[in-house]
């Protein structure tokens, strides 16, 4: 088992300058998807938690002309990022974590988070932060695959530590006592996107394929 830094530097360092390889959390049409179900637009500020070398934030930028923050725990992966996204002048890139990101409180319009929440080791102070930096009526939206609540995970015994197994009410509940409301379990916005094919970890694909696993989006509102 492998450190969860450990996989996603070497990532960072390795993907080729193309925007494929820059979406590390599903296919890059996702972002389209995701920016309709929420909302998003071009006077909104996003951050995104968890964004890798910003595939996802530098393609919502570009489509819808919101000013994006990109947030990664990891410096070598935010330095990556940066430089891949020098010359986007709506996208910035700051190191951080989930509990506690280097934003003002509601100072943000959104925030997203694709396929990160299941690595976050106290997913109560990440809703809590999610809550402190979001300007009222602003929206959270999460992916990740979602435990059944009831087989143990093949992909347990050999995801990037950390990482749980995680039911959808587990995140709902935490999300609510952060103090959001209108909180929904949606379909994964990758559904019959080019680029949704299995993952290549057998595991995780052996998780998927019988439904131990589930691909979703949970999204949910500041009041």
């Amino acid at each position: 088992m492998r450190a969860l830094w450990e996989v996603y530097e070497g990532q960072a360092a390795s993907a080729r300058f193309s925007e494929p390889s820059e979406h590390w959390s599903g296919p890059p049409g996702m972002v389209e998807r995701i920016a309709g179900v929420v909302g998003t637009r071009a006077d909104h500020v996003v951050l995104d938690v968890g964004a890798g070398v910003g595939g996802p934030a530098k393609r919502l930028a570009r489509l819808v002309g919101c000013r994006v923050m990109a947030v990664d725990l990891l410096p070598e992966v935010v330095a990556q990022g940066a430089r891949r996204a020098a010359h986007e002048d709506r996208v910035a890139f700051a190191a951080g974590s989930a509990a506690n990101l280097p934003v003002r409180s509601g100072t943000a319009d959104q925030l997203w988070s694709l396929g990160v929440v299941g690595h976050d080791p106290d997913i109560e102070a990440f809703c809590s932060e999610a809550f402190r930096v979001l300007r009222p009526g602003g929206a959270v939206a999460l992916t990740e695959a979602l435990w059944d609540g009831r087989r143990e995970p093949r992909f347990s015994g050999s995801a990037p530590f950390p990482w749980r197994a995680l039911a959808p009410e587990r995140i709902v509940a935490a999300l609510r006592r952060a103090g959001f409301v209108s909180v929904q379990v949606l379909p994964w916005p990758g559904h019959g996107l080019p680029g949704s094919g299995p993952p290549s970890h057998p595991a995780l694909a052996a998780d998927l394929a019988d439904g131990r696993l589930v691909p979703r989006m949970v999204v949910a509102r500041r009041p």
